[in-house]
């Protein structure tokens, strides 16, 4: 009796993209060609044309588009990708040949992306990102989702089972099955949009306003202000006057904006546990999904202001290691968790976080005499040559409490700063009114800086910045002591690990 033979993997042969990627190839184009000539079809538009010249155009749309639709069947039958010898290799062009080949150890995090067009087909966008890679290194436009989830995990699962792979990322991987741990509702949008920076983004606008103001004085032939007084008889009162209702009016419409755009972007969010780490999908118009595999964690933060404490929410953030100089892009943020989320993830990163004894530290108080100088006595005496010279009654007020609200706001920030040390990582809190806290794994730092200004030397102070593949945490202003045996201890680790490795 003959054995049944298993079926092949697609990825290890030759596989094209969907056929909808035709369509989603074409739009691209025609995007791309709407964004480079629309002002000169805004005139096509508005001026007067004969019955010969509007022939003449309509010849040359039927031929642009004729050309893109060749095009991209040509690119779409022209890529290919699979996977072979340890490397996925993706084949892709129209008239020039491209062939990518990226080793499998390479690969940081694969995100799948969905459009409109995207849901109707149940395809995916795929993008994988690589170190040393500027951005998604591979990008496949259109992929059924079963087997893009199928090509996913493979590609997740091969360095926890090639053994060169698994020397380098010992993290403990417990198999579990999916677990949804946050989904957003309705009420959740609406207060994570409330809960946002909305004197930022009003600033931003008034920043705007007042910009538009300078730059059209050269046109007017003198200061804005001095125009709408000689020419509009508006006085200084009414300036301060408008000022404050327009920050009102921009601030109505942060709000709004905010929400508007907090819906879109975390429409329907999930955050799932799954057995190899998390995952997020949110998104309205393009639903993005993105993993974060435990392996690849390098520190965890989550941050909440007033508004959100309040709620009891925190905004939580994976840095995880990624291309290069993706920065902030490839942060996985779960906005809205509640401190059930934010302790699962936390013990999935570091389970001893909560066995191991913490020694916790503060910095000196140089830290806080140094920040009231820079940001509250050198300004104060800016401000006080400003009245000085020109007085008025709003610089003489903003003179007076300038001081008093620096040594209130330096002071408590100083003591909201502590930094928890263990023998397997880092725990800091910080912040005031936004307060943070990030945890970092000694494992995953990549390089130890340690470094002095003069008035540290001076109070034999030290500051130390962790780097990892995924940016840095900083302690600053503790004993010098202290922070020379830290870093010895956490390079005595990476030393031990290299060595490991090889």
């Amino acid at each position: 009796m003959s054995e049944v033979s298993t079926p092949t993997p697609f990825y290890f042969q030759p596989s094209r993209q969907s056929p909808v990627a035709i369509l989603l190839i074409l739009a691209r184009l025609f995007r791309s060609l709407i964004g480079q000539f629309w002002p000169v079809l805004i005139l096509l538009l508005l001026r007067r044309r004969s019955a010969n010249s509007s022939q003449m155009w309509v010849w040359v749309g039927i031929g642009i588009t004729i050309i893109s639709v060749v095009r991209s069947l040509v690119t779409y039958f022209r890529t290919r990708f699979y996977v072979q010898n340890n490397e996925f290799i993706l084949e892709k062009g129209g008239i020039t040949r491209r062939r990518l080949s990226v080793p499998l150890d390479n690969i940081q995090t694969i995100t799948f992306q969905q459009t409109f067009l995207h849901r109707i087909f149940n395809v995916v966008s795929v993008e994988i990102d690589t170190s040393g890679a500027k951005g998604s290194e591979i990008s496949i436009n259109a992929l059924d989702r079963e087997k893009a989830s199928e090509l996913r995990e493979y590609l997740l699962s091969w360095k926890k089972e090639n053994p060169s792979s698994a020397a380098q990322e010992k993290t403990p991987s417990i198999k579990t099955p999916e677990n949804t741990l946050l989904q957003l509702d309705f009420g959740d949008l609406l207060r994570i949009g409330l809960s946002q920076n909305h004197l930022r983004s009003a600033g931003i606008l008034f920043g705007v306003l007042a910009s538009f103001a300078r730059e059209i004085q050269p046109i007017l032939g003198k200061s804005t202000y001095k125009y709408l007084e000689e020419e509009w008889g508006l006085t200084f009162n009414f300036f301060w006057t408008f000022a404050l209702w327009i920050g009102v009016f921009f601030l109505l419409v942060s709000v709004v904006a905010t929400m508007v755009l907090t819906a879109v972007r975390f429409y329907n969010l999930r955050f799932v546990r799954t057995g190899e780490g998390f995952r997020l999908e949110a998104g309205l118009f393009t639903r993005r999904e993105q993993a974060a595999y435990l392996p690849k964690i390098q520190f965890l933060r989550w941050s909440a202001n007033p508004l959100q404490r309040m709620w009891g929410m925190f905004n939580l953030r994976f840095y995880q290691a990624a291309g290069y100089e993706l920065g902030r892009k490839q942060t996985l943020q779960v906005p809205g968790c509640y401190l059930s989320q934010v302790d699962t993830v936390r013990q999935a990163y570091f389970p001893e976080s909560t066995a191991l004894p913490w020694r916790w530290l503060s910095p000196h108080r140089l830290y806080f005499r140094q920040r009231l100088v820079f940001l509250g006595i050198l300004p104060l005496i800016g401000l006080m040559l400003k009245t000085t010279l020109d007085f008025s009654w709003f610089w003489l007020v903003l003179t007076l409490l300038w001081f008093p609200t620096a040594i209130w706001w330096q002071w408590n920030l100083f003591r909201r700063k502590h930094y928890g040390l263990s023998t397997e990582g880092l725990w800091t809190r910080s912040g005031f009114f936004t307060q943070s806290q990030t945890l970092l794994l000694w494992r995953n730092v990549q390089a130890v800086v340690l470094h002095q200004s003069f008035m540290d030397t001076r109070y034999a102070l030290a500051d130390l910045t962790f780097y990892t593949a995924s940016g840095a945490v900083e302690i600053e202003n503790i004993p010098f002591s202290t922070g020379t045996e830290l870093c010895d201890y956490v390079l005595a680790k990476l030393e031990y690990r290299e060595y490991m490795i090889t």
